[in-house]
């Protein structure tokens, strides 16, 4: 009889155990889909057309960090843990970078995590500890990847959840739409070929 309930009581702890790590994997996963909703992605960030408060911090090679620079770059928030910010990672180290395109990762985690993620990465992309998610909180950035494209002038140009290839695609061509908007104010509003 002890016997008995004893494993049936060995079996309702780790069928309770069972359940509690079923509820925060949907917790987290419905949590992305509404991050990744229209509504999500519109409702997180730095409103558009807003001007960014300058922030400074030292990367992970000891490198000061200024944001916004005076160009137009791209801020990403990422984290150690996400899945899809690995695939960001190894599309970032890859792809053929412009001496114009200027990336600040912020990545929260452990910060030998963090110290791993920047590893390899191309000269400019610079990766700050976001420890306690202090940026992603002051960004009012709830979800990663996420990426915010600033102008030359400090203002938010336009901001998304990223993905893969595609995701640091349109983090490339947003940096050079920017780059040419910039470029045609400062030529009185007329692009010349």
């Amino acid at each position: 009889m002890n016997t008995a309930l004893l494993v049936s009581n060995i079996v309702v702890w780790l069928l309770l155990l069972f359940l509690a790590l079923a509820v925060l994997a949907l917790y987290r996963h419905f949590g992305q889909l509404y991050i990744n909703s229209p509504q999500g992605r519109e409702t997180q960030g730095p409103e558009l057309g807003s001007h960014l408060l300058v922030t400074s911090d030292v990367d992970m090679h000891g490198q000061e960090v200024i944001v916004p620079i005076g160009s137009a770059m791209a801020i990403i928030f990422t984290d150690t843990m996400c899945t899809l910010c690995a695939e960001v990672r190894r599309e970032l180290a890859q792809l053929a970078w412009s001496t114009n395109d200027y990336i600040v990762a912020f990545c929260t985690g452990r910060q030998q995590d963090v110290d791993a993620w920047a590893a390899g990465l191309p000269a400019n992309v610079s990766v700050v500890y976001d420890h306690r998610a202090r940026y992603a909180n002051k960004y009012e950035v709830n979800g990663t990847p996420f990426a915010v494209i600033v102008s030359k002038d400090g203002t938010v140009h336009a901001k998304s959840i990223i993905n893969g290839a595609e995701g640091v695609g349109w983090i490339q061509s947003e940096i050079a739409h920017a780059n040419t908007e910039a470029l045609a104010s400062k030529q009185g509003g007329h692009e010349h070929p």
